[in-house]
């Protein structure tokens, strides 16, 4: 049967217990089980607490503290001071030990990395299945031995403090008892009560999983959203699992303020709250939806009405990996940066970070960041102004990213003259790389590979099989010169075609593409800067194809003239055009010659010429087609009359502009006109 709008999904938020200081108690046993907290390097007044034990909380430590008033008031308070790297924390312990988290989680569902701490999963399907097993549910009082069920027992206020630990346990067990006897009585597999318990069943599995495996405890929420999730997560830390239903949304809402609630704790929550005076989520139901338009706009005004009714229905999307990598640095009271070489140097301690992590997170996941961001904040008249710029990411080399995003905030310096002091000052930098790409084998490739013309070899040749390639093929080889001035990957090999057997192409065993076919018009390397002559060298129509069984180190250069194919001397002279001089090399007192065979290819495939009787292959028929067009255009450019000089006489002022070096304009103009050297 169709579920209810909204409560068709069973959500998780995995939430570790205090990370930092669970892995500072992992690095150093003394520290377990007693007050600890988790400051910053520096060790002004203690150091800034970063994260806080339970223990410690009991006794009124906060984060955000000075040590010395930690101290003060818990006097057992252990400190674990983060290591420090680039001048400012280093957290690679955290992010470590946040992997290892993940590769446990990841093995039961597909998951999506909220933060270094934070996970959110679906685990709709698996529930279902869950669900069809014999006798799951009549064990679920024994195995959900941390699951407390939000608003159950009804008759009692959950969010009123416990007496004591004892009282607590009393607590849930009356909770989770009084839920399980409230499913449905048929074991109706598509109600959502049911769904919320296997996938509680799930998560007690998965963060049993997680602690055996890495020590650590985490706590979790189950629900029909990432909102109620979340939610829930927090109500019974630390390792404790809270499952929140949709009929215990409206009491609970009732008391929780508008901040805490997931997307309004920030500008937007203060805005609902100062604009329709309300304090608690549930107040929120007492508008419209038609209100909440006028208000927010339709967008906003529908999310925030489906939102108080604990409805949303934001996908879980999988994402083992963070969407970016970054790392900043504040600079609070006396350190606020002044001085344009201050900024400098702290962008290079970031982007120092930053490419260290960019270069390990390629080598673990394979891909590349394309963008980088540059954050800015900066102090003006008793209030601070954030900034962001971005721009490609060439390379993660940490002078040019320092260099760049120097680049990107200088115009935010406003001191005169910017060379030396920078205002406003700055008290906060930041990096990030993000849009990230995966790194596949074609994005390896270097440009010389593109700019190489290759084709198969033949066994013949005497070419040993890659064992790179599957089956043994042979692999490319390229068409070099015997004088070894045309290796590869120089621009010259881009014009240079391989000796190929002209049969018909067979697909490659392993790449399924095709040998590139030999053109009819071979260009000459280029060995040397081309002299400008009038007369260059004739390049013969087709070369000939050598033998399979033949060495490539004994074909001459292509573009080199054969003696055979030379034409008579009127060929050499300056005023013989290009397509005349072609004409001629093909000595027309001979008969034409057709074009060598090659082993295997029988004469009947030959097309002859109907124009001058030459015998060509059936993939060059196309290009002696055009070669007679070109000699058509000729003569039909040789044959028309000059055209009569222009007036001198209107155009006298432009004939004194022009200087003795510019030649004048002729009528009809060859090919080699455009290349002969203007008179000095």
């Amino acid at each position: 049967m169709p579920l209810d709008k909204g409560k068709e999904r069973v959500v998780v938020l995995v939430d570790m217990d205090c990370f930092y200081v669970q892995v500072e108690q992992k690095a150093n046993p003394e520290l377990k089980g007693k007050p600890c907290a988790v400051v910053q390097y520096k060790t002004w007044q203690g150091g800034g607490i970063v994260a806080v034990s339970y223990e410690a909380r009991a006794q009124g430590v906060k984060r955000g503290m000075r040590g010395v008033e930690a101290m003060r008031r818990c006097p057992g308070l252990q400190l674990a001071r983060i290591p420090e790297a680039h001048g400012k924390a280093n957290l690679s312990r955290y992010r470590q030990a946040s992997g290892q988290v993940l590769a446990v989680l990841s093995r039961f569902a597909v998951i999506e990395r909220a933060s270094i701490d934070e996970v959110y999963a679906d685990l709709t399907a698996e529930a279902g299945r869950r669900l069809k097993q014999p006798g799951l549910l009549q064990q679920a009082a024994t195995l959900l031995r941390s699951t407390c069920v939000e608003g159950f027992p009804r008759d009692r206020d959950s969010r009123a403090p416990p007496l004591s630990a004892l009282h607590r346990e009393e607590t849930r067990r009356e909770g989770l008892q009084a839920w399980l006897d409230s499913l449905p009585a048929d074991r109706d597999h598509g109600s959502p009560e049911l769904l919320l318990t296997a996938g509680a069943l799930i998560v007690e599995e998965m963060r049993a999983a997680v602690e055996a495996e890495t020590g650590y405890t985490c706590s979790a929420g189950i629900s029909h959203n990432k909102v109620l999730a979340k939610l829930s997560c927090g109500l019974n830390k630390p390792n404790r699992q809270t499952l929140l239903p949709m009929e215990s949304v409206d009491r609970l809402f009732d008391t929780l303020p508008i901040s805490t609630i997931r997307n309004l704790g920030g500008k937007l929550g203060e805005s609902v709250s100062q604009l329709l005076q309300v304090h608690n989520m549930g107040q929120l139901r007492a508008f419209s939806q038609a209100q909440l338009h006028t208000s927010f706009g339709v967008k906003t005004g529908s999310w925030l009405f489906d939102l108080c009714r604990g409805l949303d229905f934001e996908p879980v999307r999988p994402r083992y990996l963070t969407k970016s990598i970054g790392c900043s640095k504040n600079f609070m009271g006396k350190e606020a940066l002044t001085m344009c070489e201050q900024v400098k140097h702290w962008l290079l301690q970031l982007s120092t970070e930053l490419e260290e992590r960019l270069l390990q997170d390629q080598q673990q996941n394979g891909r590349t960041a394309r963008q980088l961001t540059v954050g800015l904040r900066l102090h003006e008249e008793h209030q601070s102004r954030s900034f962001s710029r971005c721009c490609p990411l060439a390379r993660p080399d940490a002078p040019c990213l320092a260099q760049r995003a120097w680049t990107l905030i200088q115009a935010f310096n406003t001191a005169h003259p910017p060379q030396a002091a920078w205002s406003p000052p700055v008290i906060g930098l930041s990096l990030s790389a993000k849009d990230f790409l995966e790194t596949s084998v074609v994005s390896a490739r270097g440009i010389t590979d593109f700019l190489t013309s290759s084709s198969s070899q033949s066994p013949g040749a005497g070419a040993a099989p890659n064992p790179g390639r599957v089956g043994g093929a042979q692999s490319p080889v390229r068409r070099l010169d015997p004088g070894g001035a045309h290796r590869a990957g120089t621009i010259t090999s881009f014009f240079m075609h391989a000796p190929t057997d002209k049969t018909c192409p067979s697909p490659d065993p392993v790449t399924h593409t095709f040998p590139a076919q030999p053109s009819a018009l071979s260009i000459a390397p280029l060995t040397s800067p081309p002299p400008l002559a009038p007369t260059p060298p004739p390049v013969p129509e087709t070369p000939p194809s050598p033998s399979p069984h033949s060495s490539p180190s004994h074909t001459p250069p292509l573009g080199r003239r054969d003696s055979d194919r030379t034409g008579p001397a009127e060929m050499d002279l300056p005023g013989v055009s290009f397509f005349k001089r072609k004409a001629l090399a093909r000595s027309p007192g001979q008969p034409p010659a057709d074009p060598p065979l090659s082993p295997g290819l029988p004469t009947e495939v030959l097309v002859r010429c109907a124009r001058c009787g030459q015998s060509t292959l059936p993939w060059q028929v196309a290009e002696h087609k055009d070669f007679h067009f070109a000699l058509d255009l000729q003569r039909s450019l040789s044959t028309l009359p000059p055209p009569s000089p222009p007036a001198r006489t209107k155009h006298k002022a432009v004939d004194q502009l022009r200087g003795p070096g510019k030649r004048a304009r002729t009528g009809s103009k060859t090919l080699d006109w455009y290349f002969q050297k203007a008179p000095p």
